[in-house]
Formats: C-alpha cells, sequence, structure tokens
C-alpha cells in the first residue's frame, strides 16, 4: 500500500499552517503538554517524549521549527494510573480517548484531545469526534523476544492496523479528499483504491474487529525483557531491551523540563539514523489542518 503522507502534502498545499498558525499551535500544544506534566509529576508518573518530540528536544530544545504535534508516551502500568488522574484532574478541559472506549472514537492510540477547541485534520475530515486539539499518548508494551512470535505478531497487528485505517476511508470518506480527487487523477485513483480495501476489510470482520485485533495484539501482559510501541513492531523501529524505556533522564523542551529515556541516542538512531543532521526541505514532512480554532 503507497504510503498517503507525501501525497497528501503535495495535493493539499492550500492547507498548510501559515507560520504564525503554526506558533499559535504550538503554544497551545505547549501547553496542553506542561498540564500533563504537572499531574505526571505530582502522582510520580513517568511519562517521555516520544518520535519527534523526542527529536525536538534534543535537537532544537523545543519543537522541530516545522512540526505541528506533541508525541508522549509511557508504560502501560503508568497510563493506567495517570489515565483516572488526568481526568480527575481536568474534567472540563480535557477528554483522554481511548481505542475502543467510544463509538465514534476510531483511532487505534490514545489521544488527549482539548475541549472547545477545533483541529480537522484532512483524512479523518468525515469522522466526528475526533475533531479536536490534541496530544498523542503511545503505550509502550511488553514485546515478544526477537524470533518468530515477535515477527508473526508484527505482520498481524500491521495488517490489522492498516485494515482499520482503510476501513475509515470506507465508512467515513473525507469530503476534503473527495472534493480534491475530482481535480487529481492521481488522488483520485489513490482514494478509490483505499477505499476499495476499506469495502473488503468492512465486510471481513468490520472496523472495530481489527480496532480489538490491534488492542489484543499489543497489550502482552507477560514480561520478556523488550519493550516498544506496537505500532513500530512491523519494522522494530521503536522495540528495546527494557533499560531503554525505564532509565530515564531530563531535557529542556521550550523552556519546560521534560522527561526522555536516559539512552535517547539509541532511540532516536534507531528512528531517524543520523537525527542531528536536518533534513533537507523537500523531505521536511507537515500535517496539512482542513480547520483550526483555539
Amino acid at each position: 500500500m503507497r504510503t498517503s503522507k507525501s501525497l497528501y502534502s503535495r495535493c493539499f498545499e492550500e492547507y498548510r499552517l501559515s507560520d504564525e498558525t503554526l506558533k499559535k499551535l504550538q503554544n497551545e500544544l505547549l501547553l496542553m503538554l506542561i498540564d500533563v506534566k504537572s499531574v505526571c509529576d505530582s502522582c510520580q508518573i513517568n511519562y517521555m517524549l516520544s518520535g519527534g518530540s523526542m527529536l525536538g528536544a534534543v535537537r532544537h530544545q523545543g519543537f522541530i521549527p516545522w512540526d505541528d504535534d506533541i508525541d508522549i508516551m509511557m508504560l502501560r502500568s503508568e497510563y493506567e494510573r495517570f489515565k483516572d488522574s488526568f481526568r480527575k484532574a481536568f474534567p472540563d478541559k480535557y477528554a483522554v480517548s481511548e481505542p475502543l472506549s467510544d463509538a465514534r472514537y476510531l483511532s487505534k492510540m490514545v489521544k488527549i484531545f482539548k475541549k472547545g477547541t477545533t483541529y480537522v485534520e484532512i483524512p479523518t475530515a468525515g469522522v466526528s469526534g475526533q475533531d479536536m486539539l490534541f496530544l498523542d499518548l503511545f503505550i509502550i508494551e511488553n514485546v515478544p523476544a526477537p524470533g518468530l512470535l515477535r515477527k508473526l505478531k508484527a505482520v498481524l497487528y500491521d495488517t490489522a492496523f492498516k485494515a482499520s485505517s482503510v476501513c475509515i476511508d470506507y465508512l467515513y470518506p473525507s469530503p476534503i479528499i473527495e472534493k480534491k480527487a475530482a481535480e487529481v487523477p492521481e488522488l483520485s485513483e489513490y482514494y478509490r483504491f483505499r477505499k476499495r480495501l476499506g469495502a473488503v476489510f468492512s465486510h471481513l470482520g468490520g472496523i472495530r474487529f481489527y480496532l480489538r485485533m490491534c488492542e489484543s495484539l499489543g497489550n502482552q501482559r507477560k514480561r520478556t525483557g523488550w519493550l516498544g510501541i506496537p505500532s513500530g513492531i512491523s519494522y522494530g523501529r521503536e522495540i528495546f531491551p527494557e533499560r531503554v524505556f525505564t532509565e530515564l533522564t531530563t531535557m529542556s523542551f521550550c523552556g519546560v523540563e521534560v522527561k526522555v529515556p536516559a539512552d535517547y541516542d539509541a532511540y532516536l538512531k534507531n528512528l531517524y539514523g543520523n537525527y542531528m543532521e536536518l533534513p533537507p526541505e523537500d523531505k521536511r514532512e507537515y500535517h496539512a489542518a482542513y480547520k483550526i480554532e483555539f
């Protein structure tokens, strides 16, 4: 299946955030992170920046200049304590949404939404209930030790992950993409292909079946000495010995002291290779927003 990121970036340039709007968005996300940190610190819950947010802290001491999101991660045991504490601390300000927790919530990961805001991403513009500013929260799970079982779970998880995505395109097509597809043949062909696949998978189990598969395959209770983010199982990019996710240090992110793995070098090299080198401008990813209100 072809990647959608580069195609959508080319086709929806008009929805790219202006520098001013991007700065406002980054500031709002930073304030959300500070609220998360306040609960974690007061309840002695460990969290870490992940992905591009960790890279931003290491390379830029804040956001990657063109980045428009914040990713955090925590062990499942920490998350189980965090979600209740955070909901009690901010009952009217935030919503913590989990896979399968709500019929309208179709993401495969946890998101922390800020109520009273609007943020509509182009691919999910047809899905109600996912249209607020958010932080992504990735749960670090026990994963199988290297070997056949890990490879098998990787294939099954990756299949279920992609199946649930194309089911969304079929069941809740984005009106923005469909309108643009009428003008761009390449986009039309690609989106029709995704919806056809979505139709097949929707009749072979359905979206909630594949979300349950992701949840079941990702949530392994047995400790193996290996931890990881389930969405990275297929490529092994976010699977490490336990110590990488349990030995932490602090680092500045836009002037806020946040937690990252002490061996962040191993994590970032696995994801990005030579992570201190800036990518060329044409390789820098962005997520266009159809609508944004703070």
